[in-house]
């Protein structure tokens, strides 16, 4: 669904670049020549004597943990909403559950009208990933994760809700929740929102129990209606996803315009993400600590390294999920469906949230389908995805045991995103 760059390649917790300049890949020769000079003799030849240049090294390094927050991980404006999100009873503390919810890119596109009986849910257009969402099929179902955020927290506070998709009137308009009293019911899925995180790493190889599965498929209901999951768990059905997830990812990164409108997303430096309070981090990448140090010690990245890592890391992914899954709606072209989708995808993220399960949407698949759709070509993915899945297919993810604690991502709060 989204590139997840870091400062180098983190396949592995390599010694960081050298200080020559080197992409990753570049090895040191083992004979004569530049690349075989030693730090010492190349702060001889420039001029700058050995404890000189380690003090400059080290005062740079300083300053690049400083600038990277290493030591101020997932703290500061931009992870607050994490920590208020149950403050308040009225109408606009409903809210500070909703700014939680997943999103595409972690682009957090939407807008709250509030009164004392109603919310309206608005999308944000200037929040779209661009090429990567050629169809706003993405924006829709993330605006419908909002809205089942919303619809849990009004219960948990004692609201009865009507929803009213898609009503007309401005075009932005998406969803209107009517409020009225009732009785207070805090479920599972509520406590889970404040625990709720995207998790990239690698899974273990354990399968997902069958128990698990059919609780997750037991949260489809009514108010979801028309969408549904459909289960990849075999062997042969979870490669030929995986493999359709990488030539997709290789696709993305192969186009200029989905590649640049990724990368407008990534957040690589402290101030920034305090300032933004979106996008995405390497604290989300789902590396190992002293991994995500070291990136955060690195410079930063650009996008031709974003892109290969993006690819690397998909790989890593699909190799080491047990489970995949699509919800499937009757048209993915429907706002309503999407809206529904987006908010069984938000349920399902929350009940794995709640037993200790990773969850990952991965969209390369559909992105491409709606990328090639955009620009008039024939969509070389959708009939590979339609043999697995059967039509419908809307978004993705995949579920497992992690290898590495999901990390807090950063969010505008509930003042920052009413109007």
């Amino acid at each position: 669904m989204s590139p997840q760059p870091s400062a180098t390649d983190l396949r592995a917790p390599a010694q960081p670049a050298p200080a020559t300049g080197a992409r990753d890949g570049d090895e040191p020769s083992s004979g004569g020549g530049p690349a075989t000079m030693t730090r010492r003799s190349f702060l001889r030849r420039v001029g700058i004597g050995t404890a000189t240049a380690f003090v400059l090294a080290d005062t740079a390094l300083a300053y690049r943990a400083y600038d990277q927050g290493v030591l101020a991980e997932e703290d500061g404006p931009a992870f607050d909403a994490w920590d208020t999100w149950r403050d308040g009873t009225d109408a606009s503390s409903l809210i500070g559950a909703a700014v939680l919810a997943a999103s595409a890119h972690n682009t957090q596109p939407w807008v709250f009208a509030v009164s004392d009986r109603q919310i309206d849910l608005y999308a944000d257009p200037a929040r779209s990933t661009g090429a990567n969402d050629a169809l706003g099929r993405e924006l829709d179902v993330s605006l419908g994760c909002a809205l089942e955020n919303l619809q849990l927290a009004a219960r948990a506070r004692g609201h009865l809700t009507e929803i009213t998709t898609a009503p007309g009137g401005a075009p932005d308009l998406v969803a209107s929740i009517r409020l009225r009293p009732g009785t207070a019911v805090d479920g599972e899925l509520h406590r889970a929102i404040g625990d709720r995180h995207s998790n990239r790493s690698a899974y273990r190889p354990d399968p997902v129990p069958s128990s698990a599965l059919t609780a997750m498929q037991g949260l489809v209901d009514d108010d979801v209606a028309p969408a549904r999951v459909v289960w990849l768990t075999g062997t042969r059905e979870r490669e030929r996803f995986g493999e359709l997830l990488v030539e997709a990812t290789r696709a993305h990164v192969a186009d200029d315009e989905q590649s640049r409108d990724s990368f407008a997303w990534w957040r690589s430096d402290w101030d920034t993400i305090q300032r933004r309070k979106d996008g995405l981090t390497i604290d989300g990448v789902g590396l190992r600590p002293v991994v995500r140090t070291l990136g955060k010690l690195l410079p930063a990245t650009s996008r031709e390294d974003a892109d290969r890592t993006f690819v690397d890391r998909t790989v890593v992914q699909t190799r080491s999920a047990p489970a995949f899954g699509i919800i499937v709606v009757d048209d993915p072209t429907s706002r309503r469906d999407r809206l529904a989708g987006g908010r069984l995808v938000q349920r399902l993220h929350l009940w794995t949230a709640a037993h200790d399960l990773g969850f990952q949407h991965m969209n390369q698949i559909t992105e491409r389908i709606d990328r090639d759709h955009q620009l008039g070509r024939v969509a070389t993915f959708e009939s590979p995805l339609a043999e697995l899945v059967g039509d419908g297919a809307l978004v993705a993810f995949r579920v497992g045991t992690p290898t590495v604690a999901a990390r807090r991502s950063p969010r505008r709060p509930a003042a920052e995103v009413v109007r």
